[in-house]
Parts: C-alpha cells; structure tokens; sequence
C-alpha cells in the first residue's frame, strides 16, 4: 500500500467514529418532575443534585421502532453524560423522549429536541420526591400495518 493510501485509510479511520458521537451533559435535581435543556449556568443547574437517578434517552419513542439511544447514571452531585452513538442526533428535526427514574423518586417522562450545539447546555432534570415505578412503554400490540395505516390519507385527503 502506498504511503497516500495509508494517509488517507487512518484519515478516515480517525474522521468516521468521531463523527457519529453526540454527547450531552445532564443534571438531576430536586424539583417538581420535568425535563429540560438549559444553559449550564441556570438557576436549576446550580442546585444540589440527586445522585443514582438512571436517565435513558429514548428516540422514536412512540413507534415499534423505539429504542434507547443514550444510558447513563447519575453521580452522587446529580451530574451525568449522555453519549448518542445514533445518527442525526441534534441535527436532524425529531423529538426525543427522556426517561428518568430512582428509588423514592417520581418517574420523569419528557419529549424533547436535542440541541444542535451542546456548549453550555445542560439537560436539567427536576424530580419530585415520591414513588417510582417501572417505566410506560407504548402498545406493540399493534403491527407494522397499522402503524402504517395512520398516515394513509383518506379519500377525502384528510387523514384518519
């Protein structure tokens, strides 16, 4: 192999992973139960944080093709990363659902788009104290056919 093709073999070999990866600086604290992206110097960001909340971002979270793109934990100051190895994560226009939750904790259930630039932003996440429960996952009962059906447009051109 030349010394061009070995140039440009490690060009990309270096240039293809770091462009798929989006990551997104989060925090957990006591509020009253929601999901935010705020600037990293917001009141709520300053706050103590609330730590072993498990945090899942979730994409097409309302079709059969649903699946959590992002996992993390949040360290005992409440702070925590997400790192969306998906495709299109803060570029292309889609909502995004958050889903925390922690033992003697409220779930936290919240769409949201993700920012195209992550400098300075933070997602905020407020908890109520409470009790937690398992995650709400959507009716798969349903198939790819019907999913399908809602957006065929009826005869008249409205859909059903």
């Amino acid at each position: 192999m030349s010394w061009i093709a070995r140039i440009v073999a490690c060009a990309l070999a270096v240039s293809v992973p770091a462009g798929c990866a989006y990551r997104l600086d989060g925090k957990v604290v006591d509020g009253f139960g929601s999901a935010t992206v705020g600037r990293t110097d917001d009141a709520d960001a300053r706050r103590g944080g609330i730590g072993g909340a498990t945090v899942e971002l979730v994409r097409d979270a309302g079709t059969m093709n649903r699946s959590v793109a992002a996992r993390a934990t949040s360290g005992s100051d409440g702070r925590f990363t997400l790192d969306v190895q998906g495709f299109g994560a803060g570029w292309m226009e889609e909502r995004w659902q958050v889903r925390v939750r922690r033992n003697g904790c409220e779930n936290v259930e919240s769409e949201l788009s993700l920012p195209s630039s992550t400098s300075g932003r933070l997602l905020i996440v407020t908890m109520a104290r409470g009790r937690s429960t398992p995650f709400r996952e959507p009716d798969t009962a349903g198939s790819l056919i019907d999913e399908a059906r809602q957006y065929e447009r009826s005869p008249t051109g409205d859909r059903p």
